[in-house]
C-alpha cells in the first residue's frame, strides 16, 4: 500500500525500526536522516552486495526484527519477489519501503511504501532516498543530504536544483564549496568500492548516534581513506583499459571489465563522461562475489522501456530517469553475464 508523506512520518515517529538500507552513500544517511528523527533504538543492517539475498540475510533480518516495531527498508531497490519474501521472514510487522529508484511494488499486505520517483523523476526532484526522507519528515542534517545527492549524481550535482537548495541552506556555493561534500560521500564510497559490509553497518550507527559531526567523523577515519584511495586506483585502471579496448555497436560504446572491488557503477559514470558516444555499456564480472553487472548510461534511450523489456527475463532491474542520471543497472550470475549483454545490446537496436 502506497503511504502518504504525512502517514509516513507519523508512523515512524511513533516507532523503533530495523533500517535495512543500500550499501552506498545514499543508503547511510537516507539510515542515519530516518534514525535521528526516530530516537533511539534503531537496528542497521546492510544486504550482502546484492539484490538477490539469500536465507543467511532474511536469518538475519528476523532476528534483528525480533525486538523492532517496523522493519524500514531505505535505497534498496529490491525486486518485487524479494520484498515480498522479506515481509513473510519477518511475520507480522510492516515492512516499509522508502525509495526514489523507478519501480513497481508487489500487492501484499504488510508492505508499504513512499517513492514519489516511483514512476520517473523527470525534473530532478528526488536525486536520493536521504532527501526523499529528509522532505517527509521535515527533520534532517542538510551536510548529510547534500552529500547523499552528490554519492547518486557525483559531479552532476551542482547542476540539480534540489542539491542547489540544500547547499544554500548550508550558506555554501554549489561549485567553490563542492570539494567538503564531495569527500564526506567518497569516504562511505570506498566502504562500498571494498565491500566492507561490517564497516557499512557500524557507518550509519555511528553517525547517528555518535557526539561527533558526521562528515567530520567520516573525513578522519584513517580506514575510510585508505579504502577509498584503494579504489580510485582501481577505476583509473579500469577507465584506461576500457577506453582502450571498448568497441562501438550501432552508436553504442561496450566496455568489458572485470575486477575483484565493487565500483561499476563509478567506472559507468565516468565512460559516459569521456565517451564519445551517446549511449555506454558495461557489462562488469565481479570476482569477488561471482556476480555480473551491467550498466548502461546516456541521454538517448528510455530507462523505463530498457527496464521493462529486461524484467521480462530478467529480475534484478534498476532504473533512475532524472536530469543528468538516466541509467539502468542489471544484476545477474557471472555465467550469465554475456546472455545479459547480449538481451541489453538487443533491445537498445545495437
Amino acid at each position: 500500500m502506497s503511504l502518504s508523506r504525512n502517514s509516513l512520518a507519523s508512523l515512524l515517529s511513533s516507532s523503533t525500526p530495523l533500517i535495512v538500507h543500500h550499501w552506498d552513500a545514499d543508503g547511510v544517511f537516507a539510515a542515519v536522516t530516518a534514525a535521528q528523527f526516530t530516537g533511539p533504538g534503531a537496528s542497521f543492517l546492510v544486504p550482502p552486495f546484492t539484490y538477490e539475498p539469500d536465507q543467511k540475510f532474511m536469518n538475519r533480518l528476523l532476528a534483528l526484527a525480533a525486538d523492532k516495531d517496523i522493519v524500514l527498508v531505505l535505497d534498496y531497490s529490491a525486486p518485487q519477489h524479494v520484498l515480498a519474501a522479506m515481509v513473510s521472514a519477518v511475520g507480522n510487522k510492516p515492512v516499509v519501503v522508502v525509495d526514489h529508484h523507478m519501480t513497481s511494488y508487489p500487492r501484499i499486505s504488510r508492505l508499504l511504501y513512499y517513492n514519489p520517483a516511483m514512476n520517473g523523476d523527470p525534473e530532478g526532484l528526488w536525486p536520493s532516498a536521504a532527501h526523499v526522507v529528509a522532505e517527509a519528515l521535515g527533520f534532517y542534517d542538510p551536510m548529510l543530504v547534500a552529500a547523499s545527492i552528490y554519492g547518486d549524481l557525483l559531479e552532476e550535482a551542482p547542476n540539480n536544483r534540489v542539491f542547489r537548495a540544500y547547499m544554500k541552506e548550508l550558506g555554501m556555493d554549489p561549485e567553490a564549496d563542492l570539494s567538503m561534500i564531495r569527500d564526506c560521500a567518497m569516504q562511505v564510497w570506498g566502504a562500498e568500492a571494498n565491500m566492507e559490509l561490517d564497516v557499512l553497518e557500524g557507518l550509519a550507527y555511528s553517525l547517528t548516534y555518535g557526539a561527533v559531526d558526521p562528515c567530520e567523523a567520516l573525513m578522519s577515519d584513517p580506514r575510510l581513506t585508505n579504502m577509498r584511495l584503494m579504489a580510485e586506483d582501481e577505476v583509473r585502471r579500469l577507465i584506461d583499459r576500457a577506453l582502450s579496448e571498448a568497441e562501438v555497436r550501432g552508436g553504442v560504446m561496450v566496455a568489458r571489465a572485470r575486477t575483484r572491488l565493487r565500483i561499476g557503477g563509478m567506472v559507468a559514470r565516468e565512460l559516459r563522461r569521456k565517451a564519445k558516444e551517446d549511449i555506454v555499456v558495461l557489462s562488469l564480472l565481479e570476482d569477488a562475489v561471482g556476480l555480473g553487472r551491467i550498466y548502461v548510461r546516456g541521454s538517448r534511450f528510455s530507462p523505463r522501456a530498457l527496464a521493462e523489456g529486461l524484467r521480462s527475463k530478467w529480475r534484478s532491474v534498476g532504473a533512475k530517469e532524472e536530469p543528468g542520471n538516466m541509467v539502468v543497472s542489471l544484476q545477474v550470475p557471472g555465467d550469465k553475464l554475456d546472455e545479459a549483454l547480449n538481451d541489453v545490446l538487443s533491445l537498445l537496436g545495437a
